[in-house]
């Protein structure tokens, strides 16, 4: 039987949860579906646990941790079918998701797809957005981000196919051309690198599609949970990597500024609170703030 799809999966620290996906991809493995997991050097003994119960998936194990883009990248690189698949550790698919999937995107004639993504308790999680710009990160400064709903889409819009900015990289789904053509993701980005590659597919002709029909678990933030002095620092300093590709000067020195003021202000507020309690953003913002003046006074950009 040819391959339909190699689906790239990458770790850091979550074993317990990557044997539940493991085990869901294997269950819909009918022989047309290469299963490639980049370990980043996890020290929970994750791939030591991938080695001895799923033998027939092909483990990288990075000696260090590289990144969520780089590794990727990695496993696009030795992917041999068709298609290519994203899949976050801490997804579970749901019986038939990938066939689904994968017959779903072809029909649509999609460049780049995602399907519904669902909570644990089977409660839709959105899984698609508008691109992101200056307004968003203005209005989360002020912690008005959710009460205005600016970026999200309307939960009945989650019902059917539609064409949105960009879908999640939680689980994604996009020919091998894709790949070939755009070098994969951003190994300079971290919690933008999805919306960047959408954008840049878009960008060069291709459509960007989310399918209602297909339905994979989420869990959310599992590796994330692990290092959150790199997620608060990312999250930030991403969208100005984000913003020097895609947008003019003005608004990436307004969202400079709106970002600094961001860290600034988190810093002062959590080191206060920290002083009076265990408050892990507190030393997250610290290492945001010393993190965000290398990047920007010395193009330190690593992630």
């Amino acid at each position: 039987m040819s391959l339909k799809a190699s689906i790239i999966i990458v770790t850091y620290g979550a074993r317990s949860v990557v044997r539940d996906c493991l085990e869901s991809v294997q269950l819909e493995n009918d022989g047309s579906l290469e299963v490639i997991v980049i370990d980043n050097a996890s020290p929970d003994g994750t791939a030591e646990m991938i080695t001895k119960e799923f033998p027939t998936i092909h483990l990288v194990a990075n000696s260090t941790n590289v990144g969520f883009s780089p590794a990727n990248n990695q496993g696009m690189a030795l992917a041999t079918a068709p298609m290519i698949m994203l899949l976050n550790p801490d997804t579970v698919v749901r019986p038939g998701g990938i066939s689904q999937w994968i017959e779903a995107h072809r029909s649509s004639g999609a460049t780049i797809s995602g399907p519904r993504l669902l909570n644990v308790d089977g409660s839709l999680q959105p899984s698609a957005w508008k691109v992101p710009g200056l307004w968003n990160s203005l209005l989360e400064l002020f912690s008005l981000h959710r009460i205005s709903g600016v970026g999200r889409y309307a939960l009945q819009r989650f019902a059917t196919d539609f064409e949105p900015g960009f879908v999640s990289g939680a689980a994604m789904l996009f020919h091998r051309k894709v790949f070939e053509g755009s070098g994969g993701l951003d190994p300079e980005m971290f919690w933008m690198e999805d919306v960047d590659l959408c954008v840049r597919v878009r960008g060069s002709g291709g459509r960007v599609q989310f399918l209602h029909g297909p339905e994979i678990v989420h869990l959310g933030g599992e590796s994330s949970k692990k290092n959150m002095d790199r997620v608060i620092s990312n999250q930030l300093i991403s969208r100005i990597k984000f913003a020097r590709k895609h947008s003019g000067v003005l608004s990436i020195g307004g969202l400079i500024v709106v970002i600094y003021v961001h860290v600034i202000t988190r810093t002062l507020a959590f080191g206060l609170v920290g002083m009076f309690r265990n408050e892990p953003r507190s030393q997250a913002y610290r290492f945001t703030f010393n993190k965000l003046g290398r990047y920007l006074f010395k193009n330190d950009r690593s992630i």
